[in-house]
């Protein structure tokens, strides 16, 4: 039987709590040794609901751990990895491993020299974006040459337009634009709103990539929190195309077929199971199946869970997922976005 993995959280915010809820949900899988914050009398209430230790240096938790997650606020990334890096250690990095084109640049040489860094991008594995890619990498799209992303801002959307387009060689040209629009307030984690108008904003680019195949990324950060703003999706292939969790494919001379992505949930109705997702279906193809059933995730913990469960193979087999030079990538092509929309003009990569 597989040991749980261990490991050691660098910072105590409300990722980091993220990261010990699914492990104690999934104790045979994951334990963690410890947090490492600057003041423990800060954080000492909240460890010890948490059942955890706190440690002042990440020196002390790593000679329990088996990698270290970082979990502190972008600013701070750069200084915390260059004193991570003396100990040897596996490191799991929470986005944006950069910010802006001074931070960027540091940490592109920092990852020259340093290999053993994987960043913690959820978005390609939440469970309909993993749908998404099994119909892909089964060929019934054909060849997939262009996506529209509206599902995750920045970087996030564009780790899902590389994974859907296969892209490797981030050389190409973006024209983006920003826009206000009026909106109800918008509740996010505990705000009171008053049904009153205010402002959000809207970033829509274009990007066409140097191998001919393009995508357009388009987000509003309501999206994340207002059941005003619904996520879209739309995956164009020689021979079909997914929008959103309908898919259209050829299955032979003037012949196609339509269907939906669809979730088996459990704990509905009479089921006395956890209220979790099962499985995703397209017809009676299982496109993705929940590894983690046992436990009440939600889609986030659930790719949360999934980046532990790859961090795990990476540290006992060095197989790596995401790795800080392809995460730079994604920054990168973002920084590129915001500087079109400041300039107004297009931006070569």
């Amino acid at each position: 039987m597989i040991q749980p993995i261990c490991f050691g959280i660098i910072g105590f915010g409300w990722r980091a709590e993220a990261y010990l809820r699914i492990a104690k949900q999934l104790p045979h899988l994951f334990r963690i040794s410890g947090i490492v914050v600057r003041n423990p009398a800060k954080y000492q209430e909240a460890a010890d609901q948490w059942g955890v230790t706190l440690y002042e240096s990440p020196n002390e938790v790593a000679r329990h751990s088996d990698f270290l997650l970082v979990a502190v606020s972008k600013t701070s990334v750069p200084a915390v990895l260059e004193e991570l890096a003396l100990l040897h250690v596996p490191l799991l990095v929470e986005t944006p491993p950069a910010f802006d084109e001074e931070s960027l640049a540091l940490m592109s040489k920092f990852a020259e020299a340093n290999a053993h860094i994987q960043i913690a991008e959820q978005y390609p594995l939440q469970p309909h974006h993993m749908a998404r890619m099994a119909l892909i990498r089964s060929g019934k799209l054909g060849q997939v040459h262009h996506v529209q992303a509206s599902s995750g801002h920045g970087y996030h959307g564009i780790s899902l337009i590389r994974n859907w387009l296969s892209i490797s060689d981030i050389s190409c040209e973006i024209v983006a634009r920003r826009f206000e629009l009026p909106i109800l307030e918008v509740p996010y984690r505990g705000r009171q709103v008053q049904d009153q108008i205010e402002n959000e904003v809207q970033d829509i680019a274009m990007l066409t990539f140097q191998n001919g195949k393009s995508a357009l990324l388009d987000f509003t950060r309501s999206q994340y929190f207002s059941p005003l703003r619904q996520n879209r999706v739309l995956i164009r292939g020689s021979h079909g195309e997914i929008r959103d969790n309908e898919v259209t494919i050829s299955v032979g001379a003037e012949a196609f077929d339509t269907y939906s992505i669809h979730r088996i949930q459990s704990g509905m109705e009479g089921s006395l199971g956890p209220l979790s997702l099962r499985e995703l279906r397209a017809g009676q193809q299982c496109l993705y199946r929940n590894p983690f059933s046992s436990a009440p995730f939600s889609d986030e913990e659930l790719a949360m869970a999934e980046i532990l469960t790859r961090m795990s193979t990476y540290v006992r087999e060095n197989i790596p997922f995401y790795s800080l030079t392809e995460a730079l990538n994604d920054v990168r092509l973002s920084l590129a976005i915001e500087k079109s929309i400041a300039t107004q003009a297009p931006v070569w990569v």
